[in-house]
């Protein structure tokens, strides 16, 4: 009726536009482009329409996802400063976390111990790489091995001086996604999880090379559950 008054002469049937304009929204609400399609093509029970309510609805849903996300639906998600690009389900990668995935048995060593000491102590082909830590066991750097035994510094400097990623932390709590995004600031390919940003007691250490695989292993299962190949 609307358009009857507004435009009377772009004969438009009022019906249809209906038909039309409630796919569209509901497409834009809560997804489903061929869903709602067939919905409409069960109700009218007519393909020219059917043809013109699938075009709109594809269009409804690229012009939402484009904007607001994946749909209208998600709003909540959003308010809640959540980041939605598609359908699938990446809850996964919340249960991922540092904690589930991080070396609890690690080599520490106060970092006061100096560079000959550090040699003797720990040879060459013991370890890749050790924890130092200070008197009170909090966190000081990532010390890796090899680079020290290697190292043209007095044998009298402390290994402190020589520690690597000294400000580049982990903790238990942060998934994948954060872990990674800190690896990548720091450049590192090793860093400690400590129990809290504030008290940096040691628990373990974690690789990349770790981290991005078992990421991989997480993504092909989620895309073989989703496949139905699991």
């Amino acid at each position: 009726d609307v358009m009857v008054v507004v435009s009377p002469a772009t004969g438009i049937d009022p019906a249809v536009a209906a038909v039309v304009g409630m796919t569209s929204l509901a497409v834009g609400v809560v997804g489903g482009p061929l869903t709602m399609t067939f919905l409409a093509l069960e109700s009218t029970r007519d393909l020219t329409l059917t043809g013109v309510v699938l075009a709109a609805s594809i269009m409804s849903a690229i012009l939402v996802r484009e904007t607001f996300g994946y749909s209208f639906s998600t709003w909540r998600f959003h308010l809640r400063g959540e980041t939605i690009r598609s359908a699938h389900d990446v809850g996964w990668m919340r249960s991922l976390t540092v904690g589930s995935m991080m070396r609890k048995d690690i080599k520490t060593i106060y970092a006061s111990t100096t560079l000959a000491a550090f040699r003797k102590e720990v040879p060459l082909g013991s370890a890749q790489r050790v924890i130092a830590v200070d008197a009170g066991d909090h966190y000081v750097g990532v010390l890796i091995v090899a680079e020290l035994h290697s190292d043209p510094s007095d044998g009298e400097v402390p290994v402190r001086d020589l520690a690597k990623y000294k400000d580049a932390v982990l903790v238990p709590s942060m998934n994948v996604q954060a872990a990674a995004e800190t690896f990548q600031r720091a450049g590192a390919e090793e860093l400690a999880v400590v129990e809290d940003f504030t008290d940096h007691i040691v628990l373990g250490l974690l690789t990349e090379g770790h981290l991005m695989r078992r990421y991989a292993e997480e993504l092909d299962k989620a895309r073989r559950d989703l496949s139905g190949e699991g």
